[in-house]
């Protein structure tokens, strides 16, 4: 099998970032960030490190018995693959073309899967961050917290985030059973779930007693921060007087989202700054108009992460609004989306760490609520913004079933008695503000 010269310089094109226009899963920037030209990969300084890749995927095409028998293609991409993981980092992985097509879908808020927010690190249990009640993850019984080892018995320690996700998702119908590890449960547990359409509304809004306006957002998927504005000011066409702005186990997204969405409350510049490899930094100012000086409560939970971490972080530092819940998830870093080759392939990278406006950096630790209200997360999971009145009713049935199968029959009618505690608080608090 002879060396075509041109594989070496497609292999190159796939492992060498170059400046180039880039979509972003969680900032948009016009140029990646490239290395110095002294450390920086080269077609012929690099030759007998690209000889040796070439010479190992001939290699294994001439002489491997096994199970599978990958294609020329594949092995090209798991080279790449391999390139990225080896930088130990749980959020920066190779897309395919077909994974970036999922991921696509995900942000936009359909496809066909399990319906669940998950937080997936290489080498550890996948960690359910939110559950979408309604979801065929709920009806399951799925909870926050719940740690996935094995998708239909296949280990997915070793996974990145985007290969487990390709496990969940499929055809619709289809079941997949996985080995689930649960607080206060000794071993592993299985959970059937039969995957379903998911189609996600990732804002509902409406209007509570004494003119407040409660806006709920599940993610920040493409538009919300228009869609944000557009159901605020539909709410003061109402007469809105205060707002409760609801980011429990919201898992985040775009960074420009959250711009757009904070710039929709605050009057300062800045809104979040970015910290570069290099030791360069880039503020995201004010991008929408500000919708005035309402008194604002703002929900927050341990699943609330990165993008609901960027406008939670902007709204307390610049006291614009009261923090109620409990402590955020804790990630203070950002993904590039890096395209590469020409078929549509692309890298995901961390590529810098944010900080608050005043220069706070919340990885690892999260955003502490400024008045701190226990609940059980199950309550404040979300649904979906179009359900009907008879699917919202269905999901508290689901709720009872599964607070009754984790705590007892006791235990869970006093829970529900309580109801959502958090926001209860929240209005009692915002009444206050309104005086």
């Amino acid at each position: 099998m002879k060396f075509n010269k041109k594989y070496l310089y497609l292999v190159i094109a796939f492992v060498i970032l170059i400046s180039v226009p880039v979509y972003c899963s969680t900032v948009k920037e016009k140029k990646a960030i490239i290395t110095t030209e002294e450390n920086q990969a080269g077609y012929f300084k690099d030759s007998n490190e690209l000889i040796k890749i070439v010479d190992s995927i001939n290699l294994i095409q001439t002489l491997f018995v096994g199970k599978s028998e990958p294609t020329k293609d594949e092995l090209y991409k798991a080279a790449i693959a391999g390139i990225v993981n080896s930088l130990n980092d749980p959020y920066s992985e190779y897309f395919s073309k077909e994974d970036l097509e999922s991921f696509s879908e995900d942000m936009d808020g359909n496809y066909v899967g399990v319906g669940m927010s998950i937080d997936k690190k290489k080498g550890e249990a996948l960690v359910v961050v939110s559950p979408f009640i309604g979801s065929p993850a709920s009806k399951a019984g799925m909870k926050i917290g719940d740690k996935v080892i094995k998708v239909d018995d296949k280990d997915i320690l070793p996974l990145t985030s985007t290969e487990t996700v390709k496990l969940l998702k499929g055809t619709k119908g289809t079941k997949v059973v996985l080995d689930v590890v649960r607080e206060g449960v000794k071993g592993s547990i299985k959970v059937e779930i039969i995957r379903d359409e998911i189609k996600l509304e990732f804002v509902e809004s409406k209007m509570l007693d004494d003119k407040i306006g409660y806006v709920s957002l599940l993610r920040f998927g493409n538009n919300t921060g228009k869609e944000i504005e557009s159901h605020i000011k539909k709410l003061q066409a109402q007469g809105m007087k205060a707002l409760i702005l609801d980011l429990r186990s919201n898992p985040g997204g775009s960074l420009e989202e959250a711009q757009d969405i904070s710039s929709l409350f605050v009057k300062d510049k800045l809104i979040v700054s970015l910290k570069y490899k290099n030791g360069t930094k880039k503020d995201y100012n004010r991008t929408f108009q500000n919708l005035g000086d309402f008194p604002l409560v703002v929900l927050v939970n341990g699943g609330s992460a990165s993008a609901s971490e960027i406008v939670t972080g902007a709204l307390k530092d610049y006291k614009r609004g009261l923090i109620i819940g409990q402590k955020t998830f804790g990630k203070g870093i950002v993904q590039q989306i890096i395209p590469i080759g020409n078929d549509g392939e692309a890298i995901k990278l961390t590529i810098a760490q944010y900080f608050t406006p005043k220069g706070n950096y919340i990885h690892g630790t999260g955003i502490e609520p400024d008045i701190k209200v226990e609940m059980n997360e199950i309550l404040a999971i979300k649904g979906y913004a179009n359900d009907s009145e008879e699917a919202k009713a269905n999901r508290m049935k689901e709720l009872e079933a599964i607070l009754v199968k984790e705590k007892g029959k006791e235990e869970a009618d006093k829970i529900i008695s309580a109801g959502d505690i958090q926001l209860k608080r929240a209005i009692e608090e915002i009444k206050k503000m309104m005086k």
